[in-house]
């Protein structure tokens, strides 16, 4: 049995959210040496996970718990008193944000952690006691060293707490009794993903398993051993690289899953809900509702929460009561930066999605909300005489904003942002956007969950449509890194040889290449640099492409030349994406995992500039003042000059 361990900081007990000021996003979280400035904390917001009603301090008494990450502090729970609205919350002393959440047979709340940067981060096992919540949220334990994820839990009749994980698909358990944690094998030996899963009346843990090929698999406690027992219907074509397995409210579990129905050309996907019946899965014709983990003893629900505090509680009778709390948020993490209109400096962080933009000339610092209705990270961001594209995961929805007008985010024309929904198949993640022929955007993208082979998109801002999707341009590769030559008139970019989730690479190389938007196709690839599987990062200065594979490879491509004419080794450690650009002065500059550089384009010589106490999340943007980057939470500038 794995000990509890006790929190870091037992003295930091809990105080009610509605006696804690809201922290100034000026506020930066830690010092930094010069060089080095720190601009703050663009955005305290923190990303909603889940929220579900649970056992209060006292007996009898119920709790609405809110679930909440950020990468500025760790996870912590918000527990609202449906009775009075009054709310408390609660930190934990390990992980960043926990997918797994569940109310135990022991009336305490669990939580099964996600992975982030500090080892005690990845595929924990959390507790909240209600009853003592002068503890806080303890450490339970890693019931697997191999696995960074616990997506979910569920509760078996005998009290066990089960739970999928990632990245190999493995099961594993913990009991409340007796505080054993068990790692009872992988469930499929090609997926990496138990993403979903449910206990049947027949004591069976039914796991839904992706991303590559989809799978269900049902573990049988009694025995120890697992079956697959997804038809093959359900499973024999490329595009079926999940399914998914909740519990109704009658008790049983549904597997949602498709097939695809026709022939030929007229094949196309059908949606089914199947259900498990001696031994196998059938077609449940009049599926109910899920399971509900959100509803008071008074049949009031819990609906339209939302990670600025807000929430409705629906009577049975129809009546809605909005409410509302507040939390101390030490930072949503930064996922990128970016030059933009105004002069400013941009940026989105990651779950929750919000943008921000900082400007130099005054200090403001300001976060003005989400761009899109997805709630991952915006990807990409691009300056178009004077408003902001922004392209942002799941789904490479697109977005435009003109920081000039008031905020209004909708659908329709008159809205500001303006969303206009995902780009298409081979679009999930959007790495890279830049101008082309006529100012048209062009956009590369990660692939979808499960497949291989991202897209290169066309978008025309005089119309605001997508015209042309370029899927499996490079086949089996994503698209990572772009620059428009306007001379050749050429779109010269990067691949990637990761496709989405769930899959390994299948193309033993990654790509340089050249699309021709005349004749709308291929001009040439090659590979830049031999055993390479990213160029995550390219610029182009004179007649030079500058390119960097993998980590820290430098390659140049002489575009009159049409040939590489210098590969050699950065030796400034991980380069980090879409990280080298060109300055006034004609150097170009860079950011690598903890290093500022700058490199010179007639002799390929590096300078490192400076070198930062930590690891550097994300960079970057550039102007008279110095180099932006992300720092987990927090926005830092390297200052050309120090005063």
């Amino acid at each position: 049995m794995q000990r509890l361990l006790l929190p870091f900081c037992i003295a930091a007990l809990f105080i009610p959210t509605s006696a804690r000021p809201e922290p100034s996003a000026a506020g930066a979280s830690s010092p930094v040496p010069p060089p080095f400035e720190s601009l703050g904390v663009p955005v305290r917001k923190a990303g909603l996970m889940g929220v579900l009603v649970g056992p209060g301090p006292e007996d009898g008494t119920e709790r609405i718990y809110f679930n909440f990450r950020q990468d500025g502090g760790k996870l912590f729970l918000v527990a609202v008193d449906p009775a009075t609205g009054a709310s408390a919350q609660f930190k934990s002393p390990a992980g960043t944000g926990a997918w797994g959440f569940i109310v135990g047979p022991d009336q305490k709340i669990y939580l099964g952690t996600h992975e982030g940067p500090d080892p005690l981060d990845s595929g924990q096992i959390l507790v909240f006691d209600p009853k003592h919540p002068e503890l806080l949220i303890q450490i339970v334990g890693r019931p697997a060293e191999s696995e960074s994820y616990l997506w979910q839990f569920c509760v078996a009749p005998d009290g066990k707490l089960y739970a999928g994980t990632y990245p190999t698909a493995k099961l594993v358990s913990f009991d409340p009794k007796t505080g054993a944690m068990a790692e009872l094998g992988v469930m499929d030996p090609d997926q990496k993903y138990t993403r979903n899963l449910a206990i049947g009346p027949d004591g069976k843990v039914y796991l839904g398993i992706g991303y590559g090929r989809a799978n269900v698999v049902a573990y049988d406690p009694a025995t120890g051993t697992h079956t697959s027992i997804l038809p093959e219907e359900y499973r024999n074509d490329p595009a079926q690289t999940t399914a998914s397995v909740w519990k109704g409210s009658d008790g049983n579990v549904y597997v949602s899953a498709t097939k695809m129905s026709g022939e030929g050309d007229q094949r196309q996907p059908q949606s089914v809900t199947l259900t498990p019946r001696d031994g196998q899965l059938v077609e449940a014709p009049a599926p109910p509702g899920a399971a509900d983990f959100r509803t008071l003893k008074d049949g009031r629900r819990v609906l339209n929460e939302n990670m600025n505090g807000t929430y409705d509680l629906v009577s049975p009778d129809g009546t809605v009561e909005h409410r509302t709390f507040t939390y101390a948020g030490d930072g949503a993490g930064l996922f990128m930066v970016s030059n933009g209109p105004l002069g400013r400096i941009y940026g989105g962080t990651y779950m929750p999605n919000e943008l921000f933009w900082y400007d130099p000339a005054t200090g403001a610092l300001e976060n003005p909300g989400n761009p899109s209705e997805v709630g991952g990270e915006t990807y990409s961001m691009l300056d178009h005489h004077g408003v902001l594209y922004l392209c942002a995961y799941p789904g490479s929805f697109l977005s435009k904003w003109d920081p000039k007008l008031p905020w209004n985010y909708g659908r329709a024309p008159e809205n500001n942002p303006r969303g206009f929904g995902p780009l298409g198949v081979g679009h999930l993640r959007p790495r890279a956007m830049i101008h082309g022929p006529e100012e048209r955007l062009y956009i590369g993208s990660y692939p979808e969950y499960g497949r291989h082979g991202g897209s290169l998109g066309v978008w025309d801002p005089r119309e605001d449509t997508l015209i042309e999707n370029y899927h499996h341009l490079i086949k089996n590769q994503a698209i990572i890194s772009l620059v428009y030559d306007a001379e050749s008139d050429l779109i010269f970019g990067g691949s990637s040889t990761q496709g989405g989730g769930g899959t390994d690479p299948i193309e033993p190389e990654a790509k340089f290449f050249a699309f021709d938007p005349a004749t709308k196709a291929l001009s040439f690839e090659m590979v830049p640099v031999s055993g390479v599987q990213y160029i995550r990062s390219l610029c182009l200065l004179g007649r030079k492409v500058y390119g960097v594979a993998n980590a820290d490879t430098l390659f140049v491509y002489d575009i009159s030349q049409k040939e590489i004419v210098h590969t050699a080794p950065l030796g400034v450690g991980s380069v980090l994406d879409c990280s080298l650009q060109p300055w006034k002065e004609g150097q170009l500059y860079g950011i690598a995992s903890t290093k500022i550089f700058r490199l010179d384009p007639q002799t390929y010589a590096v300078t490192v500039l400076a070198e930062y106490p930590r690891p550097i999340r994300c960079g970057f943007a550039i102007d008279e003042h110095g180099l932006y980057f992300g720092d987990r939470a927090e926005l830092v500038r390297f200052k050309w000059k120090v005063e």
